[in-house]
């Protein structure tokens, strides 16, 4: 199994869970956080803003389903056809188990 964590634009989150259940994957967390990426912030004006809102969405998929999840993900959050600074991040990690607390249940 992988976890999927992506850092998403706010505006992109409802498209992102709404696409990705589209597909079959309804189980996630969304949450919102304040970050900033290689760009160090953001520069308007006079104004600097040093974090910058995003929303993690972060879902456990088995091996086989990491890749539709991702191609999905980035479809649905790059601006344009070559994308911009600020359209967010995936991270891909190894999950070992599962255990669902009401049952006991393990999943491997």
């Amino acid at each position: 199994m992988k976890m999927i964590r992506a850092m998403v634009r706010p505006e992109k989150a409802d498209e992102v869970l709404h696409e990705l259940a589209e597909k079959g994957f309804v189980s996630a967390t969304r949450y919102s956080v304040l970050g900033r990426g290689k760009q160090r912030g953001l520069k308007l004006g006079d104004v600097y803003y040093d974090e910058i809102p995003k929303e993690t969405i972060v879902l456990v998929v088995e091996d086989q389903d990491r890749e539709k999840v991702i191609d999905t993900i980035q479809r649905v959050c790059r601006s344009g056809d070559e994308g911009s600074f600020g359209d967010g991040k995936i991270f891909v990690l190894p999950v070992e188990k599962a255990v669902t607390i009401s049952s006991g249940a393990e999943a491997l």
